[in-house]
């Protein structure tokens, strides 16, 4: 049975916004969730966190040392043990999951190391099919939306460019192989990719960054329909832990237009938790 978290939003921190960055953050939010959600939600919550332990564990392997990203679930002595030899091999355990253990056990076997880009991409590959393992159908649905919309957008670019972005096409079902193979202006997919010749018309927007804000209100718009109906469930706050991260980027992008996202982020978060007019009917 579902749980519902109707008095989450009372125990919300101030959400104040400084001249260039959040107060109100993904990772405070996080920490938040860990206290008030029920442990096996905060598991759900914790799988969109795991994008920033990637990165963690990729700029160790491949020894690029920007700042260390405290945004991933695991601190940085848990990457630094994992992605040492000497250290991986003899631990007893890592608590990472298991997709990320493999990626490290391989890495280190291979004699021949991949690209760090070869790497992202099947880390991404893994985490995606990790994602879709939860059962989750909130889960499931939204990750069918973000590799649509991310693999069509790698496909249009290669056709753009005439270059060959089958290795960038995370998945192989059907919809995958026909952005692999299809010529024709929408792959053969206009009944199998819902908002496809939106994503089209997406592609042809010149400007990188209006593009960009395109993209992600979709993703925004995708998240509002997907929990209309979850009032008060972990699938609601699953959708406002992807648009925190959303407004987090364009904060780094545009300030201007993070603070117009982290408005709108409000906004909805207050009318989401305002009772529906059939569960006041229903419940009184």
């Amino acid at each position: 049975m579902a749980r519902n978290y109707y008095c989450l939003v009372a125990g919300l921190p101030d959400l104040i916004m400084e001249d260039r960055k959040l107060a109100f953050s993904s990772l405070a939010f996080r920490e938040l969730l860990q206290q008030d959600v029920h442990p096996q939600d905060y598991k759900l919550v914790s799988l969109f966190y795991l994008p920033f332990d990637h990165l963690n564990i990729l700029n160790r392997l491949y020894d690029e040392e920007p700042a260390f990203d405290n945004r991933g679930n695991f601190i940085q002595e848990e990457i630094e043990e994992l992605t040492d030899k000497k250290t991986f091999e003899t631990a007893e355990g890592f608590n990472v999951p298991e997709y990320i253990l493999d990626f490290v056990e391989d890495y280190f076997r291979e004699e021949e190391k991949p690209s760090k880009i070869e790497a992202e991409r099947s880390l991404t590959k893994d985490y995606y099919d990790h994602l879709l393992n939860t059962g989750n159908t909130f889960m499931n649905n939204y990750v069918r939306h973000e590799l649509n919309l991310r693999n069509i957008l790698t496909a249009l670019n290669g056709r753009k460019f005439d270059m060959d972005v089958s290795a960038d096409i995370i998945g192989d079902s059907d919809i995958e192989q026909a952005l692999k193979k299809s010529r024709t202006r929408d792959f053969g997919l206009a009944n199998d990719v819902d908002n496809l010749e939106a994503i089209i018309q997406l592609h042809e927007i010149p400007n990188l960054l209006d593009r960009e804000l395109k993209t992600d209100t979709m993703r925004w718009h995708f998240l509002d329909e997907a929990t209309f109906f979850s009032y008060f469930t972990i699938e609601k706050v699953l959708a406002f832990v992807i648009k925190v991260f959303i407004v987090e980027r364009w904060i780094s992008l545009d300030e201007e237009k993070g603070k117009e996202l982290f408005k709108q982020l409000i906004t909805d978060l207050e009318k989401s938790y305002e009772f529906p007019e059939e569960f006041i009917l229903s419940h009184g």
